[in-house]
Formats: C-alpha cells, sequence, structure tokens
C-alpha cells in the first residue's frame, strides 16, 4: 500500500523549479546551492563525483512531495558552475564547504542525503558537528576509497578479463553529442542512468550551436579528490544513518535477465560478485559496529544511481526512515 502510494505521488510530483545561489565557503570559492523549496525539515543533497546538484532536478521535486521537506543541494568545488581552484579538495575541505553552506543558509539540523563519493564528506561532516545535523542518508556511498574491490588482484583481472572479452559501450559520436537530447539518447540506448537535461548543460560546456563541449570539470579535480581521500570513519558520527546499497543479483536472478554467457565468464562473473560483496559487507559492518542507530538496506540489481532508477523503493525507504526521526 505505501509503494503504491509513493509510486502515485513520484508521478503526480510537481516539476519545482530550482532556485539557484553561489554562497561564498571563504578564499574567495563560491559554490553553487540548488533551492527546490518545500516545507518541512531540510534535506541537503549531495551529489557523487562527476555530477553537479542538477542531477537531483527530477528527484527533488519527488522527495518533497514523498517526505514534506525542504531540499537543497550543493555543486561541490571544481564542478558545473561553482568556483574551480587548484587546492582544497581532500574530504576534510569538502565537508567543511558543506558546513558553511549549511551556516550560511541557517539550516537547523538539516538530513543529509549523499550519493557515492559524497559518502566521505558526509561522514566527515557528521564527525565534526553532528550535534547540528539530524542524520545521514547514503545513496550507495558508503564504499570506502581506502578499501576498494580494485584493489584486490584476483577482482581486478576478473574485471579486465571481462572487458576484454566483453568491450564496454561504443564512444559517444560527434552525432550523440550533438545537443542535449542528443545526448540524453546516448545514455538511453547503452542503458546508463538518464540525466536530467539540466545536468548535462551543468556538466558540459554548450558550444554555440548547441552541441555538447568540454567538461566544465578541470582534469586537476580528479586528481586532487583521490589525493586527499580518507578512510571511512564512522565512529562519533552520533545521529541516525540510513544506508541504501546496490548488491549484484542473486545468480539464478541474474542469468534470467542477461544473455548467455559460456560456463567460464558465468564463473567468473560469480566469483567477482563474492568478492564485491565482501567488500560490501565490510563497509556495511563498519558502520553498523560505530553507530548502533545506523541502518542497512541492501537492494539487488539496483544502478548506482539508484535515484534515478529505483526512485521508487528508494522514495519509500526514505520516507520510513525520516518518520522514525524525532520531530
Amino acid at each position: 500500500m505505501l509503494l503504491s502510494l509513493l509510486m502515485l505521488l513520484v508521478s503526480a510530483a510537481p516539476a519545482n523549479q530550482a532556485r539557484s545561489q553561489l554562497v561564498d565557503v571563504g578564499d574567495g570559492v563560491k559554490v553553487e546551492v540548488l533551492d527546490w523549496g518545500g516545507l518541512g525539515a531540510p534535506v541537503l543533497l549531495l551529489p557523487g563525483s562527476g555530477n553537479t546538484a542538477h542531477v537531483f532536478e527530477d528527484f527533488a521535486p519527488k522527495l518533497i512531495a514523498c517526505c514534506h521537506v525542504h531540499v537543497y543541494g550543493i555543486t561541490r568545488r571544481g564542478f558545473g558552475f561553482s568556483s574551480k581552484p587548484e587546492r582544497g579538495y581532500s574530504t576534510p575541505d569538502l565537508a567543511e564547504d558543506d558546513w558553511r553552506v549549511i551556516q550560511a543558509l541557517k539550516l537547523e539540523k538539516p538530513v543529509v542525503i549523499g550519493h557515492s563519493m559524497a559518502g566521505s564528506e558526509m561522514t566527515f561532516l557528521a564527525q565534526q558537528h553532528s550535534s547540528e545535523l539530524a542524520a545521514l542518508i547514503y545513496l550507495d556511498a558508503n564504499a570506502d576509497p581506502m578499501d576498494y574491490p580494485w584493489s584486490n588482484p584476483e577482482f581486478r583481472a576478473l574485471t579486465m578479463k571481462a572487458m576484454k572479452n566483453a568491450p564496454g559501450p561504443p564512444k559517444r559520436t560527434a552525432a550523440d553529442n550533438s545537443s542535449v537530447e542528443s545526448y540524453l539518447a546516448y545514455q538511453k540506448r547503452i542503458g546508463g542512468a538518464l540525466f536530467p537535461a539540466a545536468e548535462i548543460r551543468n556538466m558540459y560546456v554548450l558550444n554555440p550551436d548547441g552541441s555538447i563541449g568540454n567538461n566544465r570539470t578541470p582534469p586537476y579535480v580528479g586528481k586532487e579528490i583521490d589525493a586527499g581521500s580518507i578512510p571511512k570513519d564512522y565512529r562519533n558520527i552520533g545521529i541516525p544513518a540510513l544506508a541504501l546499497i546496490a548488491v549484484p543479483l542473486p545468480p539464478a536472478e541474474k542469468w534470467k535477465l542477461q544473455a548467455s554467457k559460456t560456463e567460464e565468464e558465468r564463473h567468473d562473473s560469480e566469483r567477482a560478485d563474492e568478492i564485491l560483496m565482501q567488500f560490501i559487507h565490510r563497509w556495511e559492518d563498519n558502520l553498523k559496529r560505530a553507530d548502533t542507530r545506523a541502518s542497512v538496506v541492501e537492494i539487488p540489481g539496483a544502478h548506482h544511481y539508484m535515484f534515478l532508477e529505483e526512485q521508487s523503493v528508494v522514495l519509500q525507504h526514505i520516507r520510513s526512515f525520516l518518520e522514525t526521526l524525532p520531530k
């Protein structure tokens, strides 16, 4: 019944137009903050690496309709129309930017929801300012940059072997880059998460003819983020947390949906999934041991961009979690 109601709310959610502003976080650096409005407790959305806050353009209004909250989003430094200094991309630096936005907007105990890489900065933010936050919600954001599957030689070999046997999707052509609409059609064709059009316009420079130009993020930004990454340490976050984690489908379900493979390919794929789950379970255990109030929900077969591809399920879990928080 609840899921049906949420699906109705998703389909009927108003297309809220976000208000954009640049917030000074110090040293001449300004980050873009989006405000979708809404009535209720504040929620702060943090995108993953490579994305801007505009990636939530479709999700945010549905979150408002579902959960009766006031939704904001931050485009971190280095991305979109935020400042792009050469330094200041360590996990503590990015968390400090988020804190200064919270202060500038006078947000009272916001719920912080982060996707992917944002999990690191929101964890550090909670360590430093737990008394000023209400809760954390991780959207496939619990991977530890210091404990990652690619560091496992067997997983790395199996993945590289699979990539060699089944090359990935074709690169974007000039036709795919001819417009935002063509870019989105390419995303759909290769089975990728379909970004809102506003996200494409904020990720890339658009040429005068409307075609896709260079990425707005300079190459040094990703390198600085990697160099400034720290282990995820959930100790002392001190507030309720919900982790929604995408996990592989069980083999029986996986092979119903995927094209037939040789026995060797099946074995390799299942073994890679087993190794991946060892890492995922370690990430989950680290969170649950450090915060006894933390809830972990595994979503089999979910896309990494679960807030785009599994919206109804994600909103259902967020709504249920928010209802448990003190009013």
